[in-house]
């Protein structure tokens, strides 16, 4: 008959792998507190906004400047002087991550939560 149960390894493996998951759930939830922001990159520098104030913003460009509205926690292009109008066609963005570029202006707006920015190098931008 053969014994059934727990041997040392096991164990050991079961409090790592415990561990483990206690240690990424901590680590979420500590990464992007807050409420997500807005930031824009222009040549000129970077702006960032609450995405929980209303406003209408216009932001110097490499070809003039664009209009950027802030409404109900989400963002878009109003007008832009670039000549296809790509960014101001987008939809509204509103989750992390999500992002609109106005190629021809250089501006790029992007949804971050604070604290979990990454430095843009110039070969990425």
């Amino acid at each position: 008959m053969q014994k059934t149960g727990l041997k040392t390894g096991d164990f050991i493996i079961t409090i790592i792998s415990i561990a483990a998951v206690i240690f990424s759930i901590n680590f979420i939830r500590q990464t992007g507190k807050g409420n997500p922001e807005l930031v824009i990159d222009t040549p000129e520098g970077q702006y960032v906004y609450p995405l929980t104030k209303d406003r209408t913003v216009t932001i110097p460009g490499k070809i003039g400047d664009s209009v950027i509205q802030i409404k109900n926690g989400t963002a878009c292009f109003l007008d832009s002087p670039c000549p296809n109008k790509l960014c101001v066609k987008s939809a509204p963005i509103s989750k992390d991550s999500d992002w609109i570029a106005c190629l021809p202006n250089q501006i790029f707006i992007r949804i971050e939560r604070p604290g979990t920015s990454k430095q843009t190098d110039a070969d990425s931008f």
